[in-house]
């Protein structure tokens, strides 16, 4: 009705215990950390690539659609901008660690330095 009002696609929103699980999979997922470098550079989901929310669109394009993304960002919030922006470029399978890593560390989980 009011084509407007739509709102982007969402990623699909995963638990700290999600992500830690599919990072143990060997070639599973591209895990991306869309935070600053600053920021990256004080604490990571091991494994974790940094493309900065404001490159994540440019670095993202030469990767493969179909391979799954899970976006990591502090609250939650900018990796979610970050998935509706991959699933505006044509990735099918687009999630992010819901509460970023403030969740990550209440659930007691490491992070690499």
């Amino acid at each position: 009705m009011f084509s407007w009002l739509r709102r982007a696609q969402d990623p699909r929103d995963l638990t700290p215990a999600d992500v830690h699980r599919l990072c143990a999979e060997p070639g599973g997922v591209r895990l991306v950390d869309v935070r600053s470098p600053r920021e990256y550079l004080q604490g990571r989901i091991a494994g974790a690539l940094s493309a900065p929310l404001g490159a994540t669109a440019r670095i993202a394009a030469a990767w493969p659609r179909e391979q799954p993304v899970v976006l990591v960002c502090l609250s939650g919030h900018r990796s979610r901008v970050a998935g509706r922006a991959l699933l505006g470029m044509g990735f099918a399978d687009v999630s992010h660690l819901a509460g970023g890593l403030l969740a990550w560390r209440r659930a007691g989980l490491p992070l690499a330095r």
